[in-house]
């Protein structure tokens, strides 16, 4: 009974839009063009509904048409009506986002991923709103910060899902970016850079030490933009490549000790050894300056050549 409704449904539909539509191109509406287009999406629109209610709420694919056609005639008519500016294509964006919002509160648990559609869905409807009178610099900041929080929350409402935080981090940092950009520029910038990446995986690490891995990267780059940070700094006089490099290897060795010296049930006894090598280098970076570019090589082999000579050693030997 149910397909059958539908199909009546549909057949009459398609009729009554077919004549109108031979009317049009001999030419009998003249003048309704617009209206004509407006009227037929919208009879389309009110289909899909029809048959999304007769289909059951649960099949909620059948919203996409019938929204995007809803969402097309409140374009045309807002065209129609003179409007000019950017509000014009805010109903088709807003139509495509609601299909995912009904499919969340159908099922909340098994289609939490429907809310980032949707969040992006609304977040650049509402920025094609006032696209027209806010800076560019200020609607890309935007657009990364709103992509960025549906992440958050998919972060904040199961803390299993750790891996929701980095692109959260990421378009995060993009978009602070983006408006550092219009203050600032040169070094502070690719300081920000690091920070914003080495972020995400200092709490990666703190959810669990068990994601012991995490503290590499999250020491790496926020040793690296320690380092741009201080010699980008005006004020600063000093021979810049020098403490550069210094900063570097050091922020390298106090990230390989503390894996080392953690108290955890996985002992890191091997991060023993790059620790004491990088903060060697980096000492020696500062006192040689532009003469450590010379000696560096130098010390790797000769940390190649103490390693063979470990490995090499008769077993019984002190």
């Amino acid at each position: 009974m149910r397909n059958q409704l539908i199909r009546l449904f549909w057949g009459s539909a398609l009729i009554l839009i077919g004549v109108v539509a031979l009317l049009t191109n001999f030419n009998f509406l003249q003048g309704w063009s617009a209206p004509f287009w407006i009227i037929a999406l919208i009879i389309v629109s009110a289909l899909f509904f029809g048959t999304y209610f007769l289909s059951g709420v649960r099949e909620w694919g059948w919203l996409f048409p019938a929204c995007i056609s809803a969402g097309v005639a409140a374009t045309i008519a807002l065209a129609e009506a003179g409007v000019r500016d950017s509000i014009v294509g805010v109903p088709v964006l807003a139509s495509v986002g609601v299909p995912f919002v009904v499919a969340y509160i159908l099922d909340r648990r098994q289609n939490w991923w429907a809310l980032i559609p949707a969040w992006v869905m609304a977040v650049v409807a509402a920025i094609t709103a006032i696209a027209d009178r806010v800076p560019g610099e200020f609607i890309g900041a935007g657009v990364m910060f709103a992509i960025a929080l549906p992440f958050l929350v998919v972060f904040l409402t199961d803390r299993s899902r750790w891996w929701a935080l980095i692109p959260a981090f990421v378009l995060a940092a993009v978009g602070g970016l983006v408006l550092l950009t219009t203050v600032t520029d040169g070094e502070l910038i690719g300081a920000f850079v690091m920070f914003a990446v080495a972020a995400p995986f200092v709490v990666v690490y703190l959810l669990s030490e068990r994601n012991w891995w995490a503290i590499l990267p999250a020491g790496i780059m926020a040793s690296i933009g320690l380092a741009i940070a201080i010699t980008g700094w005006r004020g600063f006089d000093l021979n810049r490549a020098a403490w550069m490099n210094g900063v570097m290897f050091l922020g390298w060795a106090a990230t390989f000790a503390v894996l080392w010296l953690r108290p955890a049930a996985q002992p890191h006894r091997w991060a023993m050894y790059p620790a004491i090598g990088l903060a060697l280098a980096g000492v020696l970076a500062v006192l040689l300056g532009a003469n450590f570019q010379m000696y560096w090589p130098i010390l790797l082999i000769a940390a190649g050549l103490l390693a063979l000579f470990g490995a090499l050693r008769p077993r019984g030997a002190h």
